[in-house]
This record gives C-alpha cells, structure tokens and sequence, in this order.
C-alpha cells in the first residue's frame, strides 16, 4: 500500500483499488483533474477502481467526472451511511460509464473492486 495527501483527502492505493478519504465540500473538475493525476501516476496504465470513502457530505460536480480516462479507473464505488450520499451517488452514477455501485463499508467496496477489476 502508499499512500499520498492532497488538500481534498487522503488515498491509499493497493494493488487493484485505492480508497480515497474525502475531506472536502466540493470536488469541481480542477480538484478531480490533481486525484486522478496521482491515481493514474500510481496504477501507471492499469485498470483500478475508485474507492470514494465520503464520511462529510460533499458536492461533487459532473464536470469532476470528465477527467475520468476509462480506459483504466474501469470502477467507482461509494462508501457512506448517509443517504443523503446514496441519493447524490444516484445521479452521479448517470455520468460514469464504468461499473458503478454504493456500499455502507470499505470492506464491502475493497470486494467489490477486486472482482470489478478481474472482470474488465
């Protein structure tokens, strides 16, 4: 595992996944551009799913999820037990074509995205 800090959270990335601790209120296209720059930097071209650990509500922007390159983050799942969260992950599942899903724990996500990445 390594792990790196930005100024909207902490990530950790293992061998198939990395799990992203949020701890901003808002991720606009220009934040989301710097965590998948070091997501990407770190899987150096392969295929990994997006663990997003939301513990405080945030806003993400649907501009965010244009930096997304397909080609490799092949997942994304949330982590929340706020439904507050689930509904905004609802809408934000309509802009991400990869496989997509929400979970109440890490450990639920963590076997999710390994299955996730054996399948693409």
């Amino acid at each position: 595992m390594k792990t790196y800090t930005t100024p909207f959270g902490t990530m950790q990335c293992f061998e198939n996944y990395l799990v992203f601790h949020l701890e901003a209120e808002n991720i606009s296209r220009n934040e989301a551009k710097e965590i998948v720059s070091i997501a990407e930097g770190h899987f150096q071209k392969r295929k990994f799913v997006f663990i997003s650990n939301r513990t405080l509500p945030s806003v993400i922007s649907e501009e965010a999820y244009k930096e997304i390159n397909l080609k490799y983050m092949v997942g994304i799942a949330i982590v929340s037990k706020n439904e507050n969260t689930r509904t905004s992950a609802m809408t934000e599942q309509s802009w991400f074509d990869g496989s997509f899903s929400y979970f109440a724990t890490v450990e639920e996500a963590v076997d999710w995205a390994n299955t996730v990445v054996k399948q693409s």
